[in-house]
């Protein structure tokens, strides 16, 4: 199976040693495989939005590598991210991070816009994935018409619209109510399962994170273990409140430097 994304131990510091330095992320290495919907997950300031963030290249590395579909990223400068990024990785946020001024068709052919591509595949792009995503009949409204279900699937499409290698997601149900949430999960599901997405999702909600194949979960700015679901949803679930549990329990080892 192909290896998508590696990570060779990455770490991040802020900060100068010798002041107040802290580092977020220490010596972690995982892989992922294309097709695989990874969750990550820890108690708050375990390190695992930072952790995405470098994935994203948002955030640079202090010390390690990253590899997306066999290229590394960690040498690049900031225009050759700003054109991997925009051709390499999509995203989806909590806040949707929608343009309000542009209609549901042009926020999603955005990405496809900012790289001057002929319209007419911006159009069929544009279709194909409203289709995907059922919302071919919104495609003339402006994010203000929209629900947050509705706003949620419009980011999703414009996320996919360019084929990304790599879809990361930061807390994508976080602005959404439970059935709106669930609808959510259930199409990066379908979408993983059916079209082979590769995901990776920062969540803190364990029923969010039960809709993974696999979890990472970080603490102290390192992985602390792994976890796939064995059963069902909801006895992965169940396993989910467990680990969970138990990393609130163990005490928060010292990470400044």
């Amino acid at each position: 199976m192909k290896t998508i994304l590696e990570a060779s131990n990455i770490s991040k510091t802020y900060g100068k040693k010798g002041t107040a330095a802290y580092t977020a992320i220490r010596d972690l290495s995982f892989s992922m495989n294309e097709g695989e919907f990874i969750g990550i997950m820890g108690p708050s300031g375990s390190g695992k939005t930072t952790l995405l963030n470098m994935v994203a290249t948002l955030d640079p590395m202090t010390s390690g590598e990253i590899t997306i579909d066999g290229i590394s990223v960690s040498a690049m400068n900031e225009d050759q991210l700003s054109d991997f990024r925009s051709q390499n990785l999509g995203f989806i946020f909590q806040d949707f991070n929608l343009l309000e001024n542009m209609t549901v068709f042009e926020n999603i052919a955005l990405p496809l816009s900012l790289r001057n591509t002929k319209l007419e595949k911006i159009q069929a792009g544009v279709h194909q994935v409203s289709a995907i995503l059922g919302i071919g009949d919104l495609l003339e409204k402006y994010p203000a018409e929209l629900s947050g279900g509705q706003k949620q699937r419009t980011a999703i499409a414009r996320s996919l619209i360019h084929e990304p290698t790599l879809l990361l997601a930061d807390e994508p149900t976080g602005a959404l109510d439970s059935q709106n949430a669930a609808t959510l999960l259930d199409t990066l599901a379908d979408l993983n399962a059916e079209r082979k997405v590769s995901i990776l999702m920062v969540t803190h909600d364990p029923r969010s994170a039960s809709y993974c194949s696999r979890l990472l979960f970080i603490k102290d700015g390192k992985l602390d273990r792994e976890l796939f679901p064995a059963g069902t949803r909801e006895e992965f679930h169940q396993e989910i409140l467990a680990v969970l549990g138990d990393l609130d329990r163990r005490p928060v080892a010292g990470v400044r430097i």
